[in-house]
C-alpha cells in the first residue's frame, strides 16, 4: 500500500509538471460551458447574423434546462473521451520504452503498485475535471435556463464519469500492451464502436458500458429508466478486468533495453 501511495504521489506530481492538472479541466470547462450559453444566446446570434428571416429568429425554441444538460453529458462522451485518451496514451508505454519503468520496477515497487498508482492518478485528474467543469455547466444552465433536478443531475453525471473511468481503464491497459498513437487509436475506435453497437441495437446491448450513455440522457430528461444495474456491473467489471490484465501483463513483460536508443 504504501509503495501504491509513493506511485500515485509521483503521477500527481509529473502531472503538475505537465500542467495536466491545469489544462484539462479548463479543456473540459471550455467543451461544456459553451452549451448553456450558446443555446441561451443562439436566438441573438441568429438575428445578429442577418441571414436569418426575423419570422424564425422570433420562433426559434430555446431548449430546456434538462435538454441542455444532456448536451453537455453528450460532450464528455465525445470530445471528453478524446483528451482524457490523448492525455494518458503514454502512461505506461512511455515509461517502459524511455527506460523509466526499468528504474521503478527493479526497486521493491510491484507491477500492481505501478498500475493502481496510473490509474488513481488518471482518476484523480477525471474527478477533478469533470468536476470542475460539470459544476461550471450546471451553474450558468441555472442561470440563463432554470432548475436543474439535482438528484438527476448528480445521477447523470455519475454514469457518465463511470464511462470515462471505463475509457481511462481501457487506455491503461493498452498502454501497457503497445506504444505509441497505436494506444490512442485502437481506444477510441473500442469506445466509438461500442457506442456504435449499442446504438443500432439496444436492447441486444443494454449491459454494455455504452449503455450507461443512455440512461444518462433518460436520467438527466426525466424518463424512464430500465435495468439500470446492468451496464453500471458490466463498466465496474470491465475496468477490473482492464486493470488486472494490465497488472498481468506487466508482470510478464521483460523491461525493454533502451541501451541502444
Amino acid at each position: 500500500m504504501r509503495q501504491a501511495w509513493l506511485m500515485y504521489r509521483k503521477e500527481l506530481l509529473g502531472m503538475a509538471r505537465s500542467y495536466q492538472l491545469l489544462w484539462i479541466p479548463v479543456v473540459f470547462m471550455l467543451l461544456v460551458v459553451m452549451q448553456p450559453v450558446t443555446s441561451y444566446y443562439m436566438p441573438d446570434i441568429l438575428a445578429a447574423s442577418g441571414s436569418v428571416p426575423e419570422e424564425l429568429v422570433a420562433d426559434f425554441p430555446i431548449p430546456g434546462p434538462a435538454e441542455v444538460m444532456a448536451s453537455v453529458l453528450g460532450q464528455y462522451s465525445t470530445f471528453g473521451v478524446f483528451v482524457l485518451v490523448i492525455a494518458g496514451m503514454k502512461i505506461v508505454s512511455g515509461e517502459r520504452y524511455g527506460g523509466t519503468a526499468a528504474l521503478v520496477l527493479v526497486r521493491p515497487i510491484s507491477s500492481a503498485s505501478f498500475i493502481l498508482a496510473k490509474w488513481a492518478g488518471q482518476m484523480t485528474l477525471l474527478i477533478l475535471s469533470f468536476t470542475i467543469s460539470y459544476a461550471a455547466a450546471w451553474y450558468y444552465t441555472v442561470q440563463l435556463l432554470g432548475h436543474v433536478p439535482w438528484r438527476e443531475g448528480l445521477a447523470a453525471g455519475g454514469l457518465y464519469m463511470m464511462w470515462l473511468a471505463f475509457a481511462i481503464s481501457l487506455t491503461i491497459l493498452l498502454s501497457t500492451l503497445l506504444r505509441g498513437i497505436a494506444v490512442a487509436m485502437i481506444s477510441l475506435l473500442m469506445m466509438f464502436a461500442l457506442s456504435l453497437v449499442q446504438n443500432l441495437a439496444p436492447s441486444w446491448f443494454s449491459w454494455s458500458p455504452a449503455g450507461l450513455l443512455k440512461l444518462a440522457a433518460a436520467t438527466i430528461l426525466g424518463a424512464p429508466v430500465e435495468a439500470i444495474y446492468y451496464p453500471i456491473i458490466m463498466t465496474l467489471l470491465l475496468c477490473v478486468v482492464c486493470i488486472g490484465i494490465a497488472i498481468w501483463s506487466l508482470r510478464r513483460q521483460a523491461i525493454p533495453d533502451t541501451s541502444g536508443e
